[in-house]
């Protein structure tokens, strides 16, 4: 019965045409004119920045390199700013404050060992990443104490940090919160996780402190080391206490979020977008995350931009708007402040009938890039283009497939890149970028990143680890589907929202395909009938010829303005928009926080018994996405199942509404 099933809806699901979504002339026109090197040189430039989030070290790459370049070109661009302080919130986020960074060292300063003599363990301007963003200026000196992880206050149990330096392996930010502020210590000194990348032995991670404005009298600085670091020192504590020295040359303040923007404008509705996003923060030398974005973004831009003027491609009818912004604040900030650029009502034209009613301005869709010009063989990744959360349906999972398809029987290669073969892919949804922030407000979005990247956030992201053909090849991609949604006919929308039923119908049929064998349990039955039943829609759907086509041009999701009432009774809406700040579920209360950790644990058995499987900040995450104040939570949690394949009920939804409402995110000073 199901194998019947599966094999008649598949014969309903017809074949993308052989007729690509974007025009082959369009396709070559794009693939002629952008430049892997042009991008790989833009993102050359960039990294000579210490591009920290908040601070005039983000401002002065934003003016100088981007702004600039894109004035050469002869491009519409602006900067914007908003604060940022430690205390600005946008929507669970606090703000950072600003730091303007200088200079550091650490020092080995005292040692049992016989015939111990004083060094240099590590120095900002030899290795930028080596010391702790947002770290407190100053200087310190005491003995070390290993904590171990140091994040919690049973790390220090039986230890006495007072006047000393904390060694601990946690997170910066969590690290100084507990050693500093709760327990004494004059600094902190970071080495990686042991279960982190361990064959990485000299590489130094990534890390923060992002202390809050009134933490600002009582914070202090940190400095990451390697693994070989770290034993090295450890060999000297064996013989008796290791003193350390630490000096930052910096300043902690209030500052400004900068975003840079640049449009090419519409012909025909220019008030409606689509918007190409990528972060431009990152430490002085990181390449890959996320110089790479940036450049290739400005690359895009340039040679869109250098196409229409020359008259090669026809200027488009909806405008392509080009944002690099801080990572999630800058986004959040911009989304805050620009509500009426929020959603547009519907798939295609929504002008006033009235000619004197001003059309809204309106994003249609975002394609945001991070990490996108790796060379594949040294960083062992491939490109990933995620597809739609189920709490967005989309139409970006179609053409994006379409034109990956096209990218990849153009077989391109940039001048002086690699030949290697192009581990390229869709992939289910993944977070951690800005395209969150636009799928939280319904907006098709859809992340470009490498995956399985060894050097990610650490020393080892460096410029020769691109590739110029990489970068070729993504930014043609790009290109030409942001092109293609821009410019697109009624009968182009069409085509393309047939392919998205088809589409959504064969992603069905995989998830009962791989739900079958797990069959027997009264939860995989309930995940079946719901995958099936929408399977079935889907497919009379597309049998219905014009009629069908007809349906889907249906509203995108309401926006919901956020409440604390009537939650569990009419229906949960949104609370806050997403992505959330990793502290929401700090300070729960010891229920809560005892069901917290079994969730915790529970995901991260799913995920080692099933690829595939979400962790828990992407089940909460598509929770919140999915109160609509329509949807009760016993809807969502079949939703959750049968998007999932995982064992999620109503009260688990309900469970997690209420820890949400008692941390009051509606209250937060957002305009959403």
């Amino acid at each position: 019965m199901k194998l019947g099933f599966l094999v008649a809806l598949l014969t309903l699901a017809p074949l993308a045409s052989a007729q690509h979504l974007v025009k082959q002339e369009v396709f070559d026109a794009i693939a002629a004119e952008y430049s892997g090197e042009g991008a790989q040189e833009n993102t050359r430039n960039i990294i000579q920045y210490h591009r920290i989030q908040g601070s005039p070290m983000m401002a002065e790459v934003a003016e100088k390199v981007v702004l600039a370049r894109l004035k050469s070109y002869g491009i519409e661009a602006r900067l914007e700013q908003f604060p940022s302080d430690g205390k600005t919130r946008y929507a669970t986020m606090t703000s950072p404050m600003a730091w303007d960074m200088r200079g550091g060292e650490l020092w080995v300063t005292g040692g049992a060992k016989a015939g111990f003599q004083a060094y240099r363990l590590c120095r900002y301007s030899d290795v930028p990443m080596c010391v702790s963003t947002y770290s407190k200026g100053g200087e310190w000196e005491g003995e070390l104490v290993d904590v171990g992880q140091g994040t919690e206050t049973k790390h220090y149990q039986d230890k006495d940090l007072r006047g000393k330096v904390a060694l601990a392996y946690g997170y910066a930010a969590d690290v100084v919160r507990q050693a500093v502020l709760k327990h004494g210590a004059v600094g902190v000194v970071i080495y990686p996780d042991p279960l982190d990348r361990p064959g990485h032995s000299d590489m130094v991670h990534y890390n923060g402190i992002w202390p809050r404005a009134e933490e600002l009298e009582t914070t202090r600085g940190g400095f990451q080391i390697s693994v070989n670091q770290y034993n090295e020192l450890k060999k000297l504590m064996e013989a008796g206490p290791v003193r350390v020295r630490g000096k930052i040359d910096a300043t902690l303040g209030a500052g400004n979020l900068t975003l840079v923007h640049a449009w090419i404008r519409g012909a025909e509705e220019p008030e409606r977008e689509i918007i190409l996003t990528a972060h431009l923060d990152h430490p002085k030398w990181s390449a890959n995350d996320n110089a790479s974005g940036s450049g290739a973004i400005l690359e895009m831009a340039r040679a869109l931009h250098a196409l229409i003027a020359s008259g090669k491609l026809p200027r488009p009818k909806l405008t392509l708007h080009f944002m690099w912004i801080p990572e999630h604040f800058g986004t959040h900030a911009y989304l805050d402040n620009h509500p009426e650029a929020r959603k547009c009502r519907t798939w295609k034209s929504a002008r006033p009938a009235d000619a004197k009613v001003a059309p809204e301005p309106c994003i249609l869709a975002n394609l945001n890039l991070d990490m996108v010009g790796e060379d594949t063989v040294k960083t062992d990744s491939r490109l990933s283009i995620t597809r739609s959360p189920d709490s967005v349906p989309s139409f970006l999972d179609a053409l994006l497939a379409d034109v990956l398809q096209q990218t990849r029987e153009a077989k391109l290669f940039a001048p002086t890149g690699t030949r290697h073969q192009w581990p390229a892919s869709q992939d289910p949804i993944s977070l951690g970028s800005d395209h969150e922030n636009f799928l939280s407000l319904g907006i098709p979005a859809a992340m470009f990143v490498h995956e399985g990247d060894w050097t990610h956030h650490t020393s080892e992201d460096t410029i020769d680890k691109t590739d110029a053909s990489e970068f070729r090849r993504t930014g043609v991609l790009a290109s030409a589907a942001a092109y293609w949604l821009s410019s697109a006919s009624e009968a182009d929308w069409d085509r393309l929202l047939r392919l998205m039923k088809t589409d959504q119908l064969r992603e069905r049929l995989r998830r009962i395909a791989s739900d079958i064998p797990h069959g027997d349990s009264p939860a995989a039955q309930r995940r079946l009938q719901l995958n099936q039943a929408i399977a079935t829609r889907l497919a009379a759907e597309l049998g219905q010829g014009a009629e069908g086509v007809e349906q889907l041009r249906a509203p995108m999701m309401e926006e919901q303005a956020p409440s604390t009432s009537s939650h569990l009774a009419s229906g949960p809406k949104k609370l806050t928009r997403l992505p959330l700040a990793g502290d929401v579920f700090n300070d729960l209360s010891a229920d809560d926080r005892a069901w917290w950790d079994q969730q915790e644990a529970r995901f991260v058995a799913e995920r080692a018994d099933a690829a595939g499987a979400p962790d828990l900040g992407m089940l909460v995450w598509e929770t919140l996405n999915f109160m609509d104040g329509r949807r009760s939570a016993a809807e969502i949690a079949d939703l959750l199942s049968a998007e999932f394949l995982v064992e999620v009920d109503q009260a688990w939804v309900e469970r997690l509404i209420r820890i949400l409402l008692a941390k009051n995110l509606a209250g937060t000073p957002s305009k959403y």
